[in-house]
């Protein structure tokens, strides 16, 4: 292993760490209020314009376990830089589309670009800091940037679009992160280290060909399934993913046994707090359908443009930030902080839901949504400290990989299922009360699958036994 660097060069490290872990969030937020101004000028139809969204998505998933295994292997200075090159090139491919195929390819790009930067961002971290006290700061730090991607994403979206900088529209929302993404390259040259192990094995290859369609085959259908209409060949794909994934599996087993390097270390899922934390993980990002949904209704059901509906959503991502921060030295609950980050949430989302069926808003749907982020705030760098807290150092960029896969799996999952939920109570209704009524059954629904997050969240009590007890 190489050697660690010092506290007084981890940290300028650690600002360079944390820009890569903003921009892929942003990228997901800042598109989302585009999406009107995206359609009208390039006249993208509703399936084009629903995959400038779900083709990020989807190039992100099913890229991140690969790109984890990347940066393990190679270098994860290597893999960020990389990583950070393609996002800026991705952007400006874009930036600059003159047909919706050009805007779909960029996003696709994008996606992947995501997905060799961000695991390279928390095995680093995790790598430099090794006792727990400063992982937990990093951590929190951590939490916080992806908290102000989601403020400072939905609403630069919306301010982008109506500012019009350069007359360039919705242009601006990806030529303008060029600039970021350059600085960013520069600063990690001289300010990275590298934290991966010396040791040099070739790519599995087979195993990212078998693990990348199993994902695609999961990740895709639930992406286009509800704007196509459901066809026949969205269910044949979904039920053609647990053959590749025992053909992954298999594959795997032999590469193990003729000693070689799998992919996938299927020995990290034997981590009690690994396994229990991919789970909570990808029902903990359900979350996403509630981003979109309150848009839709907040832009359709009330008639708010993009720019207020992207700062109706503001006090969320400032709880979002402040939850890590508020949480950081609280050394006794750490264990607990996950459990008790998302039962805040959980009661807070449900408030919401209330909330809008009764057509309350002002002051107190603003309080609900802030403290509703900042439970989520609480319990989401607990998440990445509970998945990545026992794995070896070395795996370190594997886990947060299968992690990331995991989280956007869950964020497909909620977008097809809540989202189809939301759009047949709506059925074709108008009307503030029409979308009142259909986003509250989806937000009770969502948060019914963050609850029984939060329960499997909650840490076994460690057992006693009882030749230890005392007399």
């Amino acid at each position: 292993m190489p050697a660690i660097p010092a506290a007084t060069t981890r940290w300028p490290a650690l600002f360079v760490l944390l820009a890569g872990a903003l921009l892929p969030p942003i990228d997901f937020f800042i598109v989302n209020v585009a999406l009107p101004s995206i359609r009208e000028n390039l006249h993208t139809s509703p399936a084009e314009t629903q995959l400038v969204v779900s083709g990020y998505a989807a190039g992100y998933a099913v890229a991140l376990i690969t790109g984890g295994r990347l940066g393990d292997l190679y270098g994860r200075r290597l893999l960020y830089m990389l990583g950070m090159t393609g996002f800026a090139l991705a952007n400006l491919l874009c930036g600059v589309a003159q047909t919706p195929t050009q805007l779909l390819v960029g996003r696709v790009a994008l996606g992947i670009a995501a997905a060799m930067l961000q695991p390279q961002t928390l095995a680093t971290m995790r790598a430099l800091y090794t006792d727990d006290r400063a992982l937990a700061r990093a951590m929190s730090l951590y939490g916080t940037t992806v908290g102000l991607a989601a403020a400072v994403g939905q609403f630069a979206g919306g301010a982008l679009v109506a500012w019009n900088p350069f007359d360039w529209g919705w242009r601006a929302v990806f030529l303008l992160k060029l600039p970021f993404c350059l600085v960013t390259i520069v600063a990690a040259w001289f300010l990275l280290p590298e934290t991966s192990g010396s040791q040099r094995v070739k790519l599995d290859i087979g195993g990212a060909i078998l693990l990348s369609t199993a994902l695609a085959s999961i990740v895709l259908p639930l992406s286009l399934g509800r704007d196509r209409g459901w066809p026949l060949w969205v269910f044949l794909v979904l039920a053609s993913a647990p053959l590749s994934i025992a053909a992954f599996l298999r594959f795997e087993a032999w590469l193990a046994g003729r000693g070689g390097m799998p992919l996938v270390d299927m020995r990290l899922f034997a981590i009690p707090t690994f396994r229990r934390g991919v789970l909570v993980g990808m029902l903990f990002f359900f979350t996403t359908s509630f981003y979109f949904l309150f848009g839709i209704y907040q832009q359709l059901g009330r008639g708010v443009p993009p720019l207020w509906t992207g700062l109706t959503i503001v006090p969320y991502g400032i709880g979002l930030s402040l939850g890590p921060l508020a949480t950081a030295r609280l050394v006794r609950l750490r264990p607990r902080l996950l459990a008790i980050g998302m039962a805040i949430q959980v009661a807070f989302y449900a408030a919401v839901g209330a909330l809008v069926w009764i057509g309350t808003d002002g002051w107190v749907l603003a309080t609900a949504l802030f403290l509703a982020g900042f439970g989520q705030g609480i319990a989401f760098p607990r998440l990445f400290n509970t998945v990545l807290g026992d794995v070896p150092p070395q795996q370190g960029g594997l886990a947060a990989g299968i992690l990331n896969s995991a989280l956007q799996v869950g964020a497909s999952v909620s977008a097809a299922a809540i989202g189809s939920l939301f759009f047949s109570v709506l059925a074709g209704a108008t009307g503030e009360r029409a979308y009142a009524h259909a986003f509250a059954i989806a937000q009770w629904t969502l948060t019914a699958a963050l609850a029984l997050a939060a329960l499997i969240a909650i840490p076994p009590r460690p057992i006693v036994s009882s030749r230890s007890m005392p007399p």
